[in-house]
C-alpha cells in the first residue's frame, strides 16, 4: 500500500508519521518553492515530530502521485489550485483523502465540490476530519476521527486502512453536514479565544449551546444531516478546538483580543467570511459567525458584540425544531 500525503505542514507531517506507523509506504510532497518543506527535508523533523527514515520526500508531482491514497494537508485557501493541478492526471484507481477543514472563501464553496468543479478524476474523494492534535497523537495519547464519503463501501474501506488502536477511525456518508461542521467548528473556536482573552471563559457553556445549532441550520439549508453537527466533525470536535492550548483558532481569537501577534494558519479567519457568504445565499442567520467576522473586521467593539450575543435573558432553543 503506497500512501501519498500533498502539504507536509503541522497536520500533513503527522499523515507523513502516522502513515508510516500504519507500515504503509509513504511519500510526502510540496513544491520546490516551499521554504518550511526544504527545511523538512533537510532535517527529517519539524516542532512537532521526527519522521521515520522510510518516510520519502520529494519536489516531483508525477513521482508523488503514484500512489494507492492521496492524503491532501495544504491551506484550504490554495486547495483549488492544487486540485486544478491534479486535474492534469489520471487518478482513477486512488483514493484521494481531503484533511483540510475549511471552505473556499471567494464562493463559501466545500471542499469536495471545489475539487469536483477542477475535474479531479479520482477512485473517490473522502474527508478526514475530527479531533485531535499531532502533538497529543505522537505522544501516544488516543483519539477518535472521521472519514466521510459519499459511499458507504468508501467509508469502510478508508477507515479500515487508516483505522488503529491510536486513531479509532469511524464513518459517515453525509459529506455536507460533515464537511461544513468541520469547517465551522473553526470559527467556534475563535470565539471560544476571545472570551478566554476577555476573561469570559464561563460563557463558552453557552457558546457550545447555541453554536451547533446555527450550524446545523446551515447544513441543513445546504441539502446536508444536520444531526451530523452532533457528531465528531463538529460538536464532538470542541475539547481540542475550544479548550486545548494547541488549537490555532482558540489561540487566534485570544491573541486577537490581547492584541498579541501569533503565527500560524486559524483556517476559521477565511472560513468565518466564506460562512457568512454561503449562508446569504441560503438566507440563514449565524448570529456567533457574524459577531465574529465583524470583531476580526474591527467593525464592532469586543465587549459590546459579546454583550449583545449572550449577556441578556434569552428563551433557550433546542436542536428538535429542526426536524
Amino acid at each position: 500500500m503506497k500512501i501519498t500525503v500533498l502539504g507536509c505542514g503541522r497536520w500533513g507531517s503527522f499523515h507523513l508519521w502516522y502513515a508510516s506507523k500504519q507500515g504503509y509506504q509513504v511519500t510526502g510532497w510540496e513544491p520546490e518553492s516551499s521554504e518550511s518543506f526544504a527545511l523538512l527535508v533537510k532535517n527529517r523533523s519539524n516542532p512537532y515530530l521526527t519522521l521515520p527514515d522510510s518516510v520519502k520526500l520529494t519536489t516531483d508531482i508525477e513521482e508523488a502521485l503514484e500512489a494507492d491514497q492521496i492524503i491532501i494537508s495544504v491551506p484550504a485557501q490554495l486547495f483549488r489550485g492544487l486540485a486544478a493541478q491534479l486535474s492534469e492526471y489520471d487518478l482513477h484507481g486512488t483514493d484521494v483523502v481531503l484533511c483540510m477543514k475549511g471552505l473556499e472563501l471567494s464562493t463559501g464553496k466545500r471542499l469536495s465540490v471545489v475539487a469536483e468543479e477542477e475535474g479531479l478524476r479520482s477512485r473517490s474523494v473522502s474527508i478526514w476530519v475530527g479531533p485531535g492534535h499531532p502533538q497529543d497523537f505522537v505522544a501516544g495519547v488516543p483519539g477518535c476521527m472521521l472519514i466521510s464519503s459519499l459511499d458507504e463501501e468508501t467509508s469502510v474501506r478508508i477507515t479500515e486502512r487508516m483505522g488503529s488502536p491510536l486513531v479509532r477511525m469511524y464513518r459517515s456518508t453525509d459529506l455536507i453536514g460533515c464537511e461544513i461542521g468541520a469547517a465551522a467548528k473553526n470559527v467556534v473556536g475563535i470565539a471560544a479565544g476571545m472570551l478566554d482573552g476577555m476573561k469570559m471563559s464561563g460563557l463558552k457553556g453557552a457558546l457550545m449551546a447555541r453554536a451547533p445549532q446555527e450550524v446545523a441550520r446551515l447544513v441543513q439549508a445546504s441539502g446536508g444531516d444536520w444531526r451530523s453537527v452532533y457528531g465528531l466533525s463538529h460538536l464532538g470536535d470542541y475539547e481540542a478546538t475550544l479548550f486545548s492550548k494547541f488549537s490555532r483558532n482558540r489561540n487566534f481569537g485570544e491573541s486577537l483580543v490581547r492584541e498579541e501577534e501569533m503565527s500560524g494558519l486559524a483556517e476559521g479567519v477565511p472560513t468565518s467570511h466564506a460562512m457568512l457568504s454561503l449562508a446569504d445565499k441560503l438566507s440563514v442567520e449565524l448570529p456567533i459567525t457574524s459577531m465574529v467576522r465583524s470583531i476580526i473586521d474591527g467593525e464592532t467593539d469586543l465587549r459590546t458584540a459579546i454583550g449583545q450575543l449572550f449577556l441578556r435573558p434569552q428563551k433557550e432553543e433546542f436542536s428538535a425544531s429542526l426536524e
